[in-house]
């Protein structure tokens, strides 16, 4: 199983930099976590302000989402997840993750 594990990564991995929009916000892949089994969206355009501990502004800084492969029921690859993919991906990463 390692070597699915790595090549679902590998395959994961060129997501990074890809562009869509989600529910009418545009994002970007920036990461791919291994021990979730999850991609990192970061939000363009629409940062947010970042508060210290005590509650003051300090800077603003974009968004992140962290978005699991799999769908609820864990037989389909996540809504999201698929908006990034073709349909030859899609497949391929369903057939590595099933």
């Amino acid at each position: 199983m390692p070597d699915a594990n790595n090549d679902l990564l590998q395959r994961l991995s060129l997501l990074i930099g890809r562009e869509g929009v989600v529910e009418g916000r545009r994002v970007r892949v920036v990461d791919v976590l291994r021990e979730d089994s999850c991609l990192v969206l970061s939000e363009i355009g629409a940062d947010k302000m970042q508060e210290s501990l005590y509650g003051q502004a300090r800077r603003r800084a974009a968004r992140h989402f962290h978005i699991p492969l799999q769908g609820v029921d864990k037989s389909q690859l996540h809504p999201v997840v698929r908006a990034f993919l073709s349909d030859d991906e899609a497949n391929v990463l369903l057939s590595i993750v099933r």
